[in-house]
């Protein structure tokens, strides 16, 4: 999951007409940057947020904002008390089902965010909110196995990548240089081959692979941690943890993973590649020069948004570069992934919850399809709200191999009530 807070201008978001994407179609969008990307690409439009915004719902709780952050990846209600999620996320509950042991999902975030329910969108379970990670460095060394070592070795393995017999060394010679019995010796010799067995084998099976460049690794090491949340480092720290993400999941460490752009009503004061904003991202998204609305209109917002929407999709695009660059089976992990671009309302000016911006990227193996722009709606009316999200939800999980507790497809996903069963229209 891609995650982007605050809306979008959907006058340019989407391609301007349904059918096959191609580079022409998606030139004058939003999404211009993922041309390149055009025939793997599938942009299903029409579907709508539940549990439903505006408190158009009974039972739910929270503002919109909070309802955008909590409801998206849960399609559950946020409890009144605490304006946290009732569920489960989607990405939780996949990380359940195909990481090994049941590990969570690897959740990151860029930049500052609320520390309270406008700054998570993933869920261990009812109220039980995953705060991501936003430091790219502290991510790497917990991927590593680095968190508990001294500096030294945390030096030696992530950057070059030693063997665990070579850190060990001298404590292998001080113990064979000990006056031991045979049996002992012997048993010393089996444990260093069984160790030395075991990283051959992960060799052979690309395991050794979750590394990082040497010199892209210093890089991150060498961030400031006192300046991970500022607006200047939003886009160094964003694709560093891009980086780190496709790794993951190229190397298995995790076969799901969040990352979360900003924070909901709030977000950076877009000020580089060739933006030189004067308002945060949530003020632009409201056209108005304070969050509330109690100030002026800002000239040239819509355009404005449209920078920023068309600057995420270059970081999605950085995300599906690295993912393709790793190579499985026949193709490439982007090949056998779906990677959803998934965004926290759609107009963000009146905060709506219909309509909703939505990319995947990647077939899954064959069970999306791909290359295609698809009006869910043809023609009906978005308010008729035909398209529920977490069926969405569910197709998806269905899509990446996900069982439900009987051994077969998932059916139901979210809150009681909603509707059941994936989304025919997106399968290949």
């Amino acid at each position: 999951m891609f995650f982007t807070c605050n809306g979008v201008n959907m006058e340019t978001f989407f391609p301007a007409t349904p059918g096959p994407l191609t580079e022409d179609s998606l030139m004058e969008s939003a999404l211009q940057p993922l041309t390149a990307y055009a025939d793997k690409l599938l942009v299903p439009r029409g579907m709508h947020m539940v549990p439903k915004g505006w408190g158009h719902d009974p039972g739910t709780a929270g503002n919109d904002h909070a309802m955008g952050m909590g409801h998206k990846l849960t399609a559950q209600a946020l409890d009144p008390d605490t304006l946290f999620a009732r569920g489960v996320s989607v990405d939780q509950f996949a990380a359940a089902r195909l990481n090994d042991d049941g590990r969570p999902s690897l959740t990151l975030s860029v930049g500052w965010r609320h520390t309270n329910w406008l700054g998570h969108i993933s869920y261990a379970g009812p109220g039980m909110p995953v705060t991501p990670e936003g430091n790219p460095w502290l991510t790497y060394q917990d991927l590593m196995g680095l968190g508990g070592l001294d500096e030294q070795a945390k030096q030696r393995i992530a950057v070059r990548r030693q063997s665990v017999l070579d850190l060990v060394e001298d404590e292998f010679k001080a113990l064979k240089a000990k006056n031991l019995g045979q049996a002992d010796r012997i048993k010393l010799e089996m444990h260093a081959d069984s160790i030395r067995d075991l990283e051959l084998d992960m060799l052979g099976n690309g395991l050794v692979a979750c590394a990082l460049d040497p010199a892209r690794a210093a890089e991150i090491e060498a961030v400031d941690p006192d300046s991970v949340l500022l607006d200047t480092q939003f886009k160094t720290i964003g694709r560093m943890q891009l980086d780190i993400l496709a790794m993951a999941i190229a190397c298995g460490a995790t076969r799901v993973g969040t990352i979360q752009w900003g924070s909901g009503s709030g977000g950076p004061i877009y000020r580089w590649d060739g933006m030189d904003h004067e308002y945060n991202h949530h003020k632009l998204s409201h056209g108005n020069t304070e969050d509330d609305d109690s100030g002026d209109e800002v000239p040239g917002h819509l355009d404005m948004l449209t920078q920023i929407d068309r600057w995420h999709a270059e970081q999605f695009k950085h995300l599906l570069d690295r993912l393709s660059a790793y190579e499985e089976g026949d193709g490439t992990v982007l090949d056998r992934s779906a990677v959803v671009w998934m965004n926290e309302l759609s107009d963000g000016k009146v905060h709506s919850y219909i309509d909703l911006p939505l990319v995947i990227a990647g077939g899954a193996d064959g069970y999306l399809k791909q290359g295609h722009y698809l009006d869910l709606l043809d023609g009906q009316d978005p308010w008729d709200l035909p398209y529920p999200h977490n069926r969405l939800l569910i197709t998806l999980l269905n899509a990446v191999g996900c069982t439900d507790d009987d051994g077969g497809p998932v059916t139901k996903f979210g809150r009681s009530g909603l509707d059941e069963g994936e989304y025919a229209e997106l399968r290949a």
